[in-house]
């Protein structure tokens, strides 16, 4: 929720705040009661809204915490591929040697999108090859640790787009409320409120002052630059004449059309 749409809510919770307490004055208005009601519901649906989007944007940002999980997969692909390295040189074979050739340094500077296929190859060739890799130490729980984290870095690549998903659709229901409460005040409030500006003005001016929707984080409008040095500016006119003169310039002479610099 920005400024803006902050200083609406604000609005519609002080007008609606009139309307409630003045109600006895139009309970016999059962349009005017009944517009009270609807308005009542939507700011009821624009303040948890309002809270969530603050929520989320208050949230922790995702991606401290998906470089733990990739500096967590980078450090266990790096491992095991330690041992598949020592085994492809010790067997000659050039294409697992391809394969295992990485560093923990050279994981951690992969993309999103490399990292995951770089390890799931590892975890691959790994578990084909486990029982000569148990003579380096390998295990299945190591396997199985590096399954784990790469599932839960997977996880984090996802994690982003549910949350833009679910501030997307927030904003789209908060936009589409505080429309429709605007939309009742100007069409249908307003409107009623007429019949009360002389039988009951005190109640009216409190219902027009709280129509007052004030942003008070709006920017004031910045003043216009000054000219900029060089600028034509107009000159005391000789007679019959008027000239224009460079402001760094000294008065014309009294030679017509000339002007001394």
């Amino acid at each position: 929720m920005n400024d803006k749409q902050r200083a609406k809510l604000a609005m519609l919770q002080a007008t609606l705040g009139v309307l409630t307490k003045h109600a006895s004055l139009y309970l016999p208005n059962k349009a005017l009661t009944a517009a009270r009601v609807r308005l009542a519901e939507l700011v009821a649906d624009l303040d948890p809204t309002a809270a969530t989007q603050q929520a989320v944007g208050a949230a922790a940002k995702p991606g401290a915490v998906k470089q733990k999980t990739k500096a967590l997969l980078a450090t266990r692909a790096a491992e095991t591929a330690a041992a598949l390295l020592a085994y492809a040189d010790e067997i000659q074979d050039i294409r697992l040697h391809t394969d295992a050739d990485y560093t923990e340094r050279q994981l951690l500077r992969a993309t999103d999108n490399d990292l995951p296929r770089i390890a799931k190859n590892i975890h691959t060739r790994a578990t084909e090859l486990l029982t000569p890799l148990k003579e380096q130490g390998v295990t299945q729980q190591e396997l199985t640790d590096l399954a784990a984290a790469l599932t839960a870095f997977q996880q984090e690549q996802a994690k982003p787009r549910v949350t833009v998903a679910d501030a997307k659709a927030q904003s789209t229901a908060l936009r589409a409320d505080l429309r429709a409460a605007t939309a009742l005040l100007r069409n249908r409030i307003d409107k009623y409120l007429v019949r009360y500006q002389r039988p009951q003005p005190e109640f009216y001016t409190a219902y027009l002052s709280a129509r007052q929707s004030i942003n008070t984080a709006a920017r004031k409008e910045k003043p216009p630059p000054p000219s900029p040095r060089g600028s034509l500016l107009p000159v005391a006119p000789y007679p019959f004449t008027l000239y224009y003169c460079n402001s760094r310039a000294r008065l014309p002479t009294r030679e017509v059309g000339r002007c001394v610099v």
